[in-house]
């Protein structure tokens, strides 16, 4: 069982992580903000470029959101060339999404144009805030160890 100070240890550890997510998140949220894609967006597109193709049940599946909510994100990507859908000739029930060549072309500009971003933003200061996170969540994860 564990004692108090090992409780508080794994909640401080858990803080610090999700502070090293939300750094981590506001970076890539800057980074895309002129790509023109928002955030779910670009998980779809980064999903189905590293995957190859998925059903919208399984993009709900992987993001946990509702069935209803990749749709809504998929049509307008669909709408703008970005990703094609084709149904399965053994079972229509089953659509397979997967990026266009203009989808990936997008992709890889998207990527480029991120890191771009990245780089002309003051970076330096939310970078050395991570790093000591990172430090901070290794330091707590040992005294639990």
């Amino acid at each position: 069982m564990l004692n108090q100070q090992q409780i508080k240890n794994q909640f401080e550890s858990l803080a610090t992580l999700q502070a090293i997510q939300k750094q981590a998140y506001q970076m890539l949220v800057q980074g895309l903000a002129t790509t023109g894609f928002s955030m779910r967006e670009w998980e779809i597109l980064v999903y189905l470029e590293q995957h190859g193709q998925a059903t919208a049940s399984e993009l709900a599946d992987a993001f946990m959101v509702t069935r209803t909510l990749i749709s809504r994100n998929t049509w307008r990507l669909i709408q703008d060339n970005l990703i094609q859908s084709q149904v399965n000739p053994n079972d229509r029930r089953i659509v397979w999404l997967s990026l266009t060549v203009n989808g990936q072309e997008r992709v890889q500009e998207g990527v480029r144009q991120v890191q771009a971003n990245l780089k002309n933003f003051d970076q330096s200061h939310n970078l050395e805030k991570l790093t000591k996170q990172v430090e901070a969540l290794s330091q707590q994860l040992a005294r639990i160890n």
